[in-house]
């Protein structure tokens, strides 16, 4: 694959108006393999961040199976705001069936999500804001098409 699993599934959430590409005017930005900080930052931000895959064998042809990890974390201005939130990405993503994505002339097949964790309330950051943070974990079978 070309991208990293958790830069697909961010793509998908921009797809699905979960979350808005940074680049983008909107709520939600969502971030790839960090969560941007400082005073000037957004509150209401998530990352998607890959995590440890899972080996599932192989196949006849000898070509791995994996299920990869990616794990979501949310940083929201209010605990109410953050855990809602989270919840909006876990009911997104256990939809998920078959679902293609492209990112340039790549072309994914996200053929599930699981969730791994459930939503974890991390507490509040450090810091002058104090903005709630939350975290919530995933397994993906993935395949580029």
């Amino acid at each position: 694959m070309n991208h990293s699993p958790a830069n697909i599934i961010a793509e998908y959430l921009f797809g699905e108006a979960i979350l808005t590409d940074p680049d983008d005017s909107g709520l939600w930005h969502g971030y790839v393999g960090v969560l941007p900080d400082g005073i000037e930052t957004d509150d209401d931000i998530a990352a998607c961040i890959d995590t440890t895959p899972i080996k599932d064998g192989r196949v006849m042809d000898g070509a791995a199976l994996f299920h990869f990890g990616v794990q979501i974390l949310l940083r929201a201005r209010t605990c109410n705001t953050g855990y809602a939130k989270a919840a909006d990405l876990q009911d997104a993503l256990a939809a998920v069936d078959d679902e293609q994505v492209i990112i340039g002339s790549n072309t994914y097949q996200i053929v599930n999500v699981s969730d791994a964790t459930g939503i974890v309330n991390l507490g509040q950051e450090e810091g002058t804001k104090r903005r709630w943070m939350f975290s919530t974990n995933f397994i993906a079978t993935i395949k580029e098409v």
